[in-house]
């Protein structure tokens, strides 16, 4: 199924934060790593922060468990497949320190993967603990360039998802 052009543009947006951050970030960069006419992101999201914000929106969608995957296949296709998208998350997390709406929009977020786990039999503390040292194990992971392979957050799954 071929992507519309707004789902191209989020995912090159999600990408492009993660490889330069928001230093290097721009909505033609975005238009430019999607491979669309300059103008093209101006016209889906008004501006920069009309596509940031859905950026977010975008990245939380696809930060929930798929059907029938176990939270360390999660775990690895955020550190794998995904770890553009990871490393975009972050940026994220950090330019919400100064945007109230951005932070409301990223804990919205984990809410929802606390909802899932909650689904899945953890207590609301456990599954809150769990997000939060999952993302721990995330950035560390990522701080220190570490294989997806050698990364085992098992142990911390097993003993909060009881």
């Amino acid at each position: 199924m071929e992507k519309s052009t707004r789902g191209v543009l989020l995912d090159a947006g999600l990408e492009l934060l993660g490889r330069v951050g928001f230093r290097g970030w721009s909505m033609r960069g975005v238009e430019d790593e999607a491979g669309v006419p300059h103008g093209t992101a101006r016209h889906h999201f008004t501006n920069q922060r009309g596509l940031v914000l859905a950026m977010v929106r975008h990245l939380l969608e696809g930060d929930l468990p798929a059907a029938g995957e176990s939270l360390d296949q999660q775990f690895a296709r955020w550190l794998d497949a995904e770890a553009g998208r990871t490393r975009a998350r972050y940026e994220l997390i950090v330019a919400s320190f100064h945007d109230a709406e951005l932070a409301a929009e990223l804990v919205h977020g984990r809410d929802l993967l606390v909802a899932v786990l909650r689904e899945r039999g953890a207590t609301l503390v456990d599954a809150a603990q769990l997000v939060s040292a999952l993302d721990g194990m995330l950035l560390d992971a990522l701080l220190r360039r570490l294989p997806p392979e050698s990364v085992e957050p098992q142990r911390i799954i097993e003993r909060l998802m009881q």
